[in-house]
């Protein structure tokens, strides 16, 4: 039950009311095919736009439109992404790499969660959480007499 609270900061039970900012949200757009092997590579844009959020507290908001929705003249679905500011996670950085200076990893300290990593190291590394909407499905009608 000890390590269970340490491991998440007491708050396991307990999430505290703290809200963390939210820095972005992004939009996917996902348009089904057409026809079988219809390539998806062109059918899911992720992210389709990104919105940078200035979070003083008050949440963010975002309104979207799709220019090309009606010149596509094909169904789509938009899913929202919203990104929260990072916060220490633990084992958010797992392999926890040391980086030379062209930025490869040349060693790891991994975080294994048993007797091999100390009792005292949380694994804590930063981490930008994420939360999904639902799909927003929206069917192309075409209204051509």
């Amino acid at each position: 039950k000890e390590r269970l609270s340490r491991l998440c900061m007491n708050e396991c039970y307990h999430p505290s009311d703290k809200r963390h900012a939210i820095t972005q949200i992004e939009v996917i757009k996902i348009r089904p095919q057409q026809y079988p092997g219809e390539p998806l590579d062109t059918l899911i844009q992720d992210p389709w736009r990104q919105f940078d959020c200035d979070d003083q507290g008050d949440g963010c908001a975002i309104e979207f439109s799709d220019p090309d929705f009606q010149e596509e003249g094909r169904n789509a679905a938009y899913y929202i992404r919203a990104i929260q500011a990072p916060t220490a996670t633990i084992n958010a950085d797992n392999l926890r790499c040391e980086y030379d200076d062209k930025g490869q990893c040349i060693a790891v300290n991994p975080c294994h969660g048993d007797d091999l990593t100390p009792a005292d190291d949380d694994c804590l590394a930063p981490a930008r959480h994420r939360a999904w909407s639902s799909p927003i499905f929206v069917d192309y009608a075409d209204k051509q007499p």
